[in-house]
């Protein structure tokens, strides 16, 4: 009976030796991995911290000209351009300076010479940069509500007998703007594919100078009907200015996008990707203090040059001279 008790305590001793052992030579691997893991982590940081470097010194003299489209207040326009300056040589490390034209076709011409490095177009003026100045699209506006694309409704009164976009045919109609997009442009094609001219079939038209405008010429029955961009209805709705027995929509367009980050096509490719990572990955704490230059755009998303083929496709068959735009 002793020599099996002390048998067992042998065996029992045994295995804990072992167990500590084989515990000991686990741990070792582990910290071995471990500090495997660390030299990699920091050889891959070394590496990181070489290339950003290297990058800082190859472009150390390189000056991003940034191409500021025109407003009314062109002071009040380059202090907004300044702010996103800051912005992108805070986070780039790249300096840079605003070429503040007179026009959106001085814009293009500029990329065009190399005079533009990267601007922020509207919907129209890019489809011109892309045709004369080759402009390389990489992002575009972005809203939670819209996306990145838009939509152009037709309203008019519930009683007004108004059904689709064919019975416009002898009424009177209200655009925004001559300039418009999505309040002029879109709204003009969506009738002529429908077999509607607005320059013959329609009794007169206005421009109301604003969606709020079109919205409010509906509503008061100055018109039988109007263009408005679907954020701009919703916007109205939400604030009471319009209600549900005032306006009903009638035709909803096909999707189109809105303003476009572009390059000029010869910039160097690793500062188009320093540009655009900038530019699409904005961080949270900066977005309040660039609203100044963004105001209701959320972020910018990638695109590319498609998404402005219904825009191309309108201006053809308006027969618009985007020149003169």
């Amino acid at each position: 009976m002793k020599k099996s008790i002390k048998k067992v305590a042998a065996a029992l001793v045994a295995t804990a030796m072992l167990s500590v052992i084989l515990g000991g030579c686990g741990n070792a691997k582990n910290n071995a991995e471990t500090l495997a893991e660390t030299n990699k982590s920091e050889t891959e940081s070394t590496v990181q911290e070489a290339d950003s470097e290297a990058s800082d010194e190859k472009f150390k003299d390189v000056v991003i000209k940034i191409g500021a489209t025109p407003g009314e207040d062109i002071q009040k326009r380059r202090d907004e351009y300044k702010v996103f300056q800051d912005y992108l040589e805070r986070k780039t490390g790249l300096q840079s300076e605003i070429f503040m034209a007179t026009d959106y076709a001085s814009v293009v011409e500029a990329m065009r010479a190399g005079q533009v490095d990267v601007a922020l177009y509207g919907p129209l003026s890019y489809v011109l940069a892309h045709d004369v100045a080759n402009a390389e699209v990489f992002a575009t506006d972005f809203k939670k509500s819209t996306g990145k694309f838009y939509e152009a409704y037709i309203i008019t009164q519930p009683d007004s007998g108004i059904e689709s976009i064919t019975d416009l045919k002898g009424k009177s109609f209200a655009f925004v703007d001559p300039a418009s997009t999505g309040g002029y442009l879109i709204p003009k094609k969506e009738m002529l594919q429908n077999g509607i001219d607005p320059d013959k079939d329609l009794t007169s038209t206005v421009f109301a100078g604003g969606h709020d405008g079109c919205a409010l010429a509906v509503k008061n029955r100055t018109v039988d009907a109007a263009a408005i961009v679907k954020h701009m209805y919703e916007k109205l709705m939400k604030e009471g200015l319009i209600t549900e027995d005032d306006v009903k929509i009638i035709h909803t367009s096909a999707p189109f996008p809105s303003g476009a980050w572009a390059f000029r096509p010869d910039l160097d490719e690793e500062l188009k990707e320093i540009i655009k990572d900038a530019v699409i990955n904005i961080p949270e704490d900066e977005i309040e203090g660039l609203k100044p230059f963004m105001g209701s755009t959320e972020k910018y998303a990638p695109a590319d040059d498609a998404d402005w083929d219904p825009l191309r496709e309108a201006a053809e068959l308006i027969n618009l001279d985007l020149t003169k735009q």
